[in-house]
């Protein structure tokens, strides 16, 4: 039996984003973010998040959508759309390689 994988939309990453941004920042910090205009080509340094918060957001990231998102791919994301393409890429399915003995 093969299992279904269901890739996360972007709308489930940025509204899941979105959820974070509004739990990790301050309410000075939040009160400069328009929620509703985030979107995929929202550039990540346009936000008020340090390289702290940006863990912590990739944190809730890695916890909503079962990922391990490395540091380095963390600091290298540009855009919002960056973190989503890293998230589905992780969730999709891997080719299965067998391991064959020639005799």
């Amino acid at each position: 039996m093969t299992e279904m994988v269901v890739l996360p939309e972007d709308a489930e990453i940025i509204g899941a984003l979105r959820g974070a941004l509004t739990k990790l920042l301050p309410p000075e910090d939040l009160a400069q973010v328009d929620l509703d205009a985030v979107n995929a080509q929202t550039a990540l340094l346009g936000l008020p998040v340090d390289s702290v918060v940006l863990m912590a957001l990739m944190n809730e990231m890695e916890d909503r959508f079962t990922v391990f998102i490395p540091e380095e791919d963390a600091f290298a994301f540009s855009v919002v759309g960056d973190i989503g393409a890293f998230i589905r890429g992780a969730c999709a399915p891997r080719p299965c390689v067998a391991n064959r003995h020639e005799r």
